[in-house]
């Protein structure tokens, strides 16, 4: 029986690159939280907004997308087989649903913004419905086609190794052990019939339908990222128009990250991982091989690029809800560009620091037979240039985020915005706000520019 400790000891343990894959799966799980809060602010926000609706929806829908990733936080083993017999069906029901509505939600922005060539879509009739029925459509589609042949896994089991050279046990998960898919499965993976280590894992179905949904949103992803970028383009120089769409660069820069994430999912596992596996597409089989069976260099890159190409999905959904809000909501909620960008700055640094200790760790292990203390002389350094790195960091993010206000600037607005609710400033309010702008050093002309800037937003 596996322990709690054994378990999630395991899966941070060396061999398994200090927990890349539990990592993973927690950032996929924060990510799909930070995305259900952020549809909800959108939607509080202007929650008459057609707009404002359908990226809240399109959010929400991205969000749940995560969840295959984010349920497996919990342990993956046949003693928590009561919890996976629902949470499976939770997992993979809502997850390819939510595949299915995606895809019909990214059809579905010329609906929203004028794109060339397709501006008979955009019509308020359309509007008034197309941010809701693509989530009834893919739900409903992925329900009549769930227990067909192509996208139904029937049968899947646990496999228990409690130690080096024991032999596998099996527990039923779905279906039966004695399947077919579940017999040659264990003969391949563990062909001497014993277990090259202690782990825990599930052979199955991989059925090739399910696979083709997961597949299908970079295409059309790549062809909604056209329509957007085509409503840029025709809006250029039409300020009325631009206005009216309420299309803006940060709308762009983040599906742009979103469909580059999906790309590099696509290519990594279609391309690269086939070029590196004599020209056979890997499953979760192969992982199995790679992680125990063979001790190679080789086979452990595979296993390092196979569970990294998972981090590539939630990384370019975070990517995308920061950048949705911040087009959503920068003219109406003041200081959420600041907010985004220290969001970036944090998560970007964090990140890079983790994946080179990882990395620094692999490399010194295989050269000097010691991992570990490589990745804390690379963490050490990297912790002692963190003022340039950040700055450098800062730098990007202020071309992807431009500021509206400064920090300065958004302080003196949210103290205007809390005496100007009655309509009125009174004398006493007056000589505290110039006063506060006096603190933070903005000229009257400025004071006149921000106070009336609000005043035109809040009117829109």
């Amino acid at each position: 029986m596996t322990t709690l400790s054994e378990y999630y000891g395991r899966a941070f343990s060396s061999e398994l690159f200090f927990g890349l894959r539990m990592v993973i799966n927690i950032g996929s799980m924060l990510v799909m939280l930070w995305m259900f809060a952020l549809a909800y602010l959108v939607w509080r926000a202007d929650s008459k907004s057609l707009q404002n609706r359908f990226i809240a929806t399109l959010l929400l829908v991205e969000g749940f997308k995560c969840l295959w990733i984010a349920l497996e936080v919990f342990p993956y083993t046949h003693e928590w087989n009561a919890f996976w017999v629902v949470a499976w069906n939770i997992k993979f029901d809502f997850f390819f649903a939510m595949q299915i509505a995606a895809i019909f939600l990214y059809l579905c922005f010329p609906i929203y913004y004028k794109i060339r060539g397709l501006g008979f879509m955009h019509r308020p009739s359309l509007q008034t419905h197309a941010y809701y029925l693509p989530l009834i459509a893919g739900i409903g589609l992925w329900a009549l086609i769930q227990g067909q042949p192509a996208f139904a896994v029937n049968d899947l089991s646990w496999i228990e190794c409690t130690a080096e050279g024991a032999a596998p046990v099996v527990h039923e998960f779905l279906g039966t052990s004695t399947s077919a898919v579940v017999t040659s499965g264990i003969e391949t993976t563990f062909p001497d019939g014993v277990c090259p280590a202690a782990l825990d894992a599930s052979l199955g179905d991989e059925p090739f339908g399910i696979w083709a949904i997961v597949f299908a949103q970079t295409p059309i992803s790549i062809l909604a990222l056209l329509f957007i970028r085509s409503s840029i383009k025709k809006n250029a120089g039409d300020e009325v128009g631009a206005i009216r769409n309420q299309i803006s660069n940060s709308f762009y820069i983040g599906f742009l990250g979103k469909v580059l994430g999906s790309v590099l999912f696509f290519v990594m596992l279609l391309l690269v991982l086939p070029l590196l596996n004599g020209g056979i597409v890997p499953n979760f089989q192969d992982e199995i091989l790679w992680r125990y069976s063979d001790p190679t260099f080789m086979a452990r890159f595979k296993y390092f690029l196979f569970i990294l190409v998972f981090a590539f999905g939630p990384i370019g959904l975070a990517f995308e809800a920061m950048m949705f809000v911040h087009a959503s909501l920068n003219d109406s909620v003041f200081g959420i560009d600041q907010d985004l960008r220290r969001t970036f700055r944090n998560a970007l640094f964090t990140g890079s620091g983790a994946f080179l200790f990882i990395l620094t760790s692999e490399i010194m292990e295989n050269m000097l037979g010691f991992g570990l203390a490589g990745g804390v002389i690379v963490g050490l350094g990297f912790l002692g240039v963190r003022r340039p790195v950040l700055s450098l960091i800062d730098g990007f993010s202020g071309r992807l985020i431009p500021t509206t206000y400064s920090f300065e600037e958004t302080q003196y607005l949210k103290a205007y915005s809390d005496v100007i609710i009655d309509g009125e400033v009174s004398e006493k309010e007056r000589t505290l706000l110039a006063t506060l702008a006096r603190a933070y050093g903005i000229d009257a002309q400025r004071v006149s520019d921000l106070e009336q800037g609000f005043a035109g937003d809040d009117s829109i």
